[in-house]
């Protein structure tokens, strides 16, 4: 079939597997793609022969890996080609596991019969002879039609397997299927199983709707199914929680879908947009008027939480907080700052770890104009003029890469041993107090002697003389 243009190796395996008396069938994603006209280099394969007859076919191909030959599959590389081979199967689930027992079974149509979807249930027969495409449960028609289905009875597919329910918001995101209302009742219905696996593959399936084409899709089947509050009650606590029609358009958790999908398909900044409000909700007062004071300050608390619950390292962590806790601060700026304003606030909004930056100040002007364009449309065009205000008052500075590393003259040895005092919170005080007069551009940060008396004034004031 014209559609199916297989590369060398997959030939070359087919080649091999015919001469040990098998079958070889291209399965699930790969060939879903080549129907769309996408090129993959991640193909699994299905075939009749037992483990150790593949491992011998592929033997000398780049790589092989036996970590899953006890289920019945080989990994192996070819090139940038990832594949993996496996005999044809099923897959039993005793009540209240997750873990399937490997069963055989005699040809592709059964094996096809496990896939969690019509369309990752289409196989394509590599042989010398003809290509055949097999398509039982009617897969290239759903795929046509853009509608994602099981092979099976929906309910049974989804207590198999309950990540299936956050793959399918995943493939909504991907590939802009919607759901079968068969499909979608039952996920609804069973989103509690949810609860059965871990965080991190819920973790995991989340980043992949983040950074599809459209995350919007995935990031409300997922609320409206019930699905989010088993990935994160902080962000379920914002669905519904309305907002001042003059700022906002949505409620809170529409308005974070809206900056999810207006910004760029960056993993970080697509996870800040979508906590950067998580802080409103237990911010909100309506009394004078509705507002949510420090949500920024209480949402990067609910962030660090959230994400140390689906097991982000600390890295992840520390830089979507960084961004949650400063989305508001390009937003506030005014024609009135002084260049030390402008200059503090470079400091502040450029994260730096060992002497690198590791968040950009561009980011936070990026989460910035997400937000804005998901905010009231009446109020876009003036914010986005703030925005660029901010960027030329900034561009009009000078040494701003010495704004972004500034650091105290004096460190901490140096302070104790001039102002003869132990280490206490006295220290950090002055250290900040050093680095903020550098960054504002008042204190060469070479001129030590003047950074001394600054000092010695300072704490002298602040905390008296020294004991």
């Amino acid at each position: 079939m014209a559609e199916f243009v297989f590369p060398h190796a997959v030939l070359e395996l087919a080649e091999r597997v015919e001469a040990a008396g098998g079958e070889l069938y291209v399965v699930g994603g790969w060939v879903r793609d080549a129907l769309r006209g996408v090129d993959s280099t991640d193909i699994d394969l299905a075939t009749d022969l037992p483990p150790a007859a593949v491992r011998g076919a592929v033997e000398d191909f780049d790589a092989v890996f036996t970590v899953g030959e006890r289920f019945g599959t080989i990994g192996a590389e070819a090139g940038d080609l990832r594949l993996e081979i496996t005999t044809f199967r099923s897959d039993f689930y005793e009540p209240g596991s997750r873990h399937p027992r490997v069963g055989s079974v005699g040809g592709i149509e059964e094996d096809l019969s496990r896939r969690d979807f019509t369309v990752n249930a289409m196989a394509v027969r590599v042989a010398s002879a003809a290509v055949e495409f097999v398509d039982p449960f009617g897969g290239r028609g759903d795929m046509e039609a853009g509608l994602l289905k099981t092979p099976g009875d929906s309910a049974t597919a989804m207590r198999e397997d309950p990540l299936r329910m956050m793959r399918a918001a995943r493939f909504a995101s991907q590939l802009g299927y919607r759901l079968d209302p068969d499909l979608l009742s039952t996920i609804t219905r069973e989103a509690g199983l949810l609860d059965t696996i871990s965080r991190e593959r819920r973790r995991d399936e989340l980043e992949k709707v983040l950074v599809a084409d459209d995350p919007g899709a995935g990031l409300r089947i997922l609320a409206d199914t019930g699905l989010l509050v088993r990935v994160s009650p902080e962000l379920a606590a914002m669905i519904g929680v309305e907002q001042p029609p003059n700022y906002h358009r949505a409620d809170v958790f529409e308005h974070s879908v809206l900056t999810v999908e207006a910004s760029e398909a960056d993993p970080l900044l697509r996870r800040a947009a979508l906590f950067h409000d998580v802080g409103k909700p237990p911010a909100k007062v309506t009394e004078p008027r509705t507002r949510f004071p420090d949500h920024q300050k209480i949402g990067e608390s609910l962030t660090r939480e959230a994400m140390a619950r689906l097991r982000y390292g600390k890295d992840d962590i520390d830089r979507t907080a960084f961004l949650v806790r400063r989305h508001m601060r390009p937003i506030l700026y005014g024609p009135e700052w002084s260049d030390a304003a402008v200059r503090r606030f470079v400091k502040d909004c450029t994260m730096v770890y060992g002497g690198e930056v590791v968040v950009p100040l561009e980011m936070v002007f990026s989460l910035a104009r997400a937000d804005i364009l998901a905010g009231s449309l009446e109020t876009v065009e003036q914010n986005l003029a703030l925005l660029e205000g901010l960027k030329k008052r900034i561009e009009s500075l000078e040494s701003v890469v010495e704004v972004v590393f500034a650091q105290s003259p004096l460190d901490g040895s140096e302070l104790m041993e001039l102002l003869d005092r132990p280490p206490g919170p006295w220290l950090r005080d002055a250290k900040e107090f050093l680095q903020r007069l550098v960054v504002e551009g008042r204190l060469d940060p070479k001129d030590t002697d003047e950074a001394k008396r600054l000092a010695r004034d300072y704490i002298s004031d602040r905390y008296g003389r020294s004991p």
